[in-house]
């Protein structure tokens, strides 16, 4: 009876809720800090005196660089010694940084701080929500409840753009960029403590051997699941492989081969689309030439879209009719051409519109898209390999995140987001072609 078949028969419990409540709290500060990037950048070029494209590249280029570095270093720990220890690490490293690159004396520390800060931030959002959803809820729930701590963390977005709102126009003691991260580092520190709180993965331990301790944490849940719900079913029969160390080799086996290859051309191009509005769309309206509080307004009502995508992802996420790989293909090509009318877009109204239409469909893809990316792959390799594939996506963010906004200075938008289409073209027939159905399959027979 493995422990991977016991929890394949668990109904959601408390356990569950609060255990995503815990790992939605590091995912929201991890997506407050991606955004406050494309707040800020504008204003941190003006306070060190460099062009607008170099603020953007020390502000967000140069942080998806540490991120592309902290995502193979922590969830390659990940897999070596544990989900909990390298999760409780990389936070502490975020928050340190945070506090620090207010006070930054240059423009050459404060991109040393955001790429440290970058490599806390790098490996969240796969060892948080991804990996740990993936490994602790049953098949049958497990894309609802990665869409449900994607929601409640996508109301960072909102909260940045309302602190933007008050603080950047403003100084108060310090500019108002400084205190967005100072509220970032402050928040994560505060956070720091729960983290010890979240068990060590029962799957993953079970994939090292570790069968005993596995044991306890999954008799605890079932202990719940039976007072909550009452008597189980029989444990599902899955077969587990375990492994002591992890084999990067395996993701070039003929088994895995196709879908790394899907995987890693898909991770490396979607950041340029994905990233390339999320990041970058404060810059493209200034860039429009709205004014800073015009755009901050116009901004903050775009990133409402955010939330609102993630809700309605709950509800399509485990579809079978709509597998999560179509999900993911076909939702990338309308970001695509959504994307293209948002740079030929010239009044505030078609701005507002078509950025809340590319929001919108941004959640809808990316909360898919995680899910997708985390389960096409067996435990003993899991975090490892969705870590570097999805490093590939922070390597690509560094790439396109240098590149963009060099075009939308020197092109505009329209420029700028016909290269983002064409991104957005190739890895919808990348996916449509190379990748597997997912929703609804065992994580185990999935893997195989």
């Amino acid at each position: 009876m493995s422990i991977a078949g016991r929890i394949e028969r668990l109904p959601w419990t408390s356990f569950h809720t609060k255990l995503l409540g815990l790992l939605t709290l590091g995912e929201f500060f991890e997506l407050y800090d991606l955004f406050t990037g494309g707040f800020v950048a504008s204003q941190v070029a003006s306070f060190f005196k460099v062009p607008s494209a170099t603020g953007i590249y020390y502000t967000v280029a140069i942080f998806f660089l540490g991120a592309f570095v902290g995502a193979i270093i922590f969830n390659y720990i990940g897999d070596s010694i544990g989900r909990r220890t390298a999760l409780i690490i990389n936070m502490a490293i975020t928050s340190v940084a945070l506090l620090l690159i207010p006070f930054s004396p240059n423009i050459l520390t404060y991109g040393l701080l955001r790429f440290i800060a970058g490599m806390g931030v790098g490996p969240e959002a796969i060892l948080v929500l991804d990996v740990l959803i993936t490994e602790f809820f049953p098949s049958a729930i497990r894309g609802r409840a990665l869409a449900i701590g994607y929601t409640a963390a996508w109301t960072a977005p909102i909260v940045v753009a309302v602190l933007a709102y008050f603080l950047l126009p403003h100084k108060y003691l310090l500019y108002g960029w400084q205190w967005l991260f100072i509220i970032g580092g402050l928040g994560i520190l505060t956070i720091l403590p729960f983290r010890f709180l979240i068990p060590e993965s029962p799957r993953w331990l079970e994939s090292k051997g570790r069968v005993e301790e596995a044991d306890k944490i999954v008799k605890r849940i079932e202990e719940i699941a039976i007072k909550e719900k009452g008597q189980l079913g029989e444990p599902l029969q899955v077969q587990v492989i375990t492994s002591q160390r992890v084999k990067i080799s395996e993701l070039f086996s003929p088994l895995y081969r196709r879908r790394t290859v899907m995987l890693w051309i898909f991770e490396f191009l979607q950041a340029g689309v994905y990233y390339g509005f999320a990041s970058l769309a404060p810059s493209v309206l200034f860039a429009k030439g709205f004014t800073l509080v015009h755009t901050l307004q116009y901004t903050m009502i775009i990133y409402t879209s955010y939330f609102i995508s993630s809700l309605a992802s709950i509800f399509i996420i485990d579809s079978q009719k709509f597998d999560r790989k179509w999900q993911v293909s076909i939702v990338m090509l309308l970001m695509g051409l959504v994307g293209l009318a948002f740079g030929f877009s010239s009044s505030p109204l078609e701005a507002v519109v078509s950025g809340f239409a590319f929001g919108f469909l941004s959640n809808i893809f990316s909360n898919a898209f995680h899910q997708y990316g985390a389960e096409l792959y067996p435990t003993r390799v899991r975090a490892f390999a969705d870590g570097v594939q999805y490093s590939l996506s922070r390597l690509g963010n560094y790439i396109w995140l240098t590149i963009l906004p060099i075009v939308l200075y020197s092109n505009g938008p329209v420029a700028m987001y016909t290269i983002v289409f064409i991104m957005a073209l190739i890895v919808t027939l990348d996916v449509a072609i190379l990748g597997p159905k997912a929703s609804k399959i065992e994580l185990e027979e999935l893997s195989k």
